[in-house]
């Protein structure tokens, strides 16, 4: 049964702090690379760096040592550099796409987790899983220019697509912080009914679909209210082993057109889709163990689903709603990005 319902939610008991990477997925990048040029796709691995992957077959063509724990992905507009945090170093990598050289790093302070980049290219915003700052560092000089706070244990960060504002979410405060990425400073907080996971957002940055602990489903954020006006939600099957962090949703992806909204349930192995709007159920597809994060191939087809627990990654046709194939990858993979860089 799936019930969609207007109105507030009941607040879910904050979390405690885990040093853990924690379970969580994305929309598209806002550096989504030029528009022609080779696409690249990568996955953190919970315990084995960084995996480039062929696009088409999901073999492992290269690796990114980056030492255990890698979290946060996010490329450079250009689709030259890509950019890595590691939760065991407190580091942010800069690594050259092309080869794979490490550009330069910095300590941006306790687990960070996933970072975003300003539309410009210029500066990156990591938040702190193990703190109470967004930390924001400079592209070029990789060095740390400000901090903004946003809430304790904070976790995704995301940049809207006309780049006038960046997201952060807090796990421990229910809330999300909004930085303007000119002046760097914070322009306001939204409190959530619920502990926020993951957001995607739309164009217009008029909507946010966000998962939330403790439910299976999603629910809608009016960013001109600052409230949530929708969800949708399905019951948790009777012995569903209770997941880290009470994460049962993970990955929220709205597809370029926003007339798809797809979700990864870490905790029953599946996947669903909602046609937007109106929330009308689109596909169900059992994918494997721990459907973990999203990414969308540049073109459209396939979706890629990182699935933790079962040590792969699956592609998924969309239009057709099957899985095209899967690979085995590593130990855990966890966060997945598509971009095109240049050719």
């Amino acid at each position: 049964m799936i019930r969609s319902v207007r109105g507030r939610w009941m607040r879910v008991p904050i979390l405690l702090l885990a040093t853990a990477c924690a379970l969580e997925s994305p929309q598209p990048s806002p550096a989504a690379g030029p528009s022609t040029g080779e696409v690249r796709l990568y996955v953190a691995d919970r315990y084995a760096g960084v995996f480039r992957l062929d696009p088409n077959t999901l073999e492992v063509l290269d690796t990114i040592e980056t030492g255990p724990r890698p979290h946060g992905l996010v490329a450079s507009p250009d689709g030259r550099t890509l950019y890595i945090t590691v939760e065991t170093s407190n580091a942010l990598l800069k690594v050259d796409v092309a080869t794979h050289a490490l550009l330069g790093q910095v300590d941006v302070g306790p687990v960070p987790n996933e970072p975003t980049i300003s539309r410009d290219g210029r500066h990156l915003f990591v938040p702190q899983r193990g703190g109470d700052q967004t930390v924001i560092v400079r592209t070029d000089s990789m060095r740390v220019v400000r901090t903004v706070p946003a809430g304790r244990e904070q976790h995704n960060s995301y940049t809207s697509a006309d780049g006038t504002r960046v997201y952060v979410t807090s796990l421990r405060d229910s809330m999300i912080t909004v930085i303007d990425p000119v002046a760097l400073t914070a322009v306001r907080q939204i409190r959530i009914d619920g502990v926020p996971r993951v957001m995607a957002l739309t164009r217009a940055d008029a909507r946010a679909y966000l998962s939330l602990s403790g439910m299976i489903g999603y629910a809608a954020l009016d960013l001109g209210a600052d409230s949530l006006v929708d969800r949708v939600t399905m019951p948790i099957p009777p012995g569903t082993p209770p997941p880290l962090l009470d994460t049962y949703t993970h990955g929220v992806l709205l597809t370029p057109d926003e007339s798809e909204l797809w979700i990864a349930v870490y905790a029953t192995d599946k996947v669903y889709a909602f046609t937007l709007p109106g929330n009308a159920p689109l596909a169900d597809l059992t994918v494997g163990q721990g459907p973990h994060w999203f990414t969308l191939h540049p073109a459209g087809e396939p979706l890629y689903v990182s699935l933790e627990r079962a040590g792969e990654v699956a592609a998924i046709h969309r239009g057709l709603r099957v899985v095209q194939r899967k690979a085995k990858v590593g130990q855990a993979p966890t966060r997945i990005l598509a971009f095109t860089a240049p050719g």
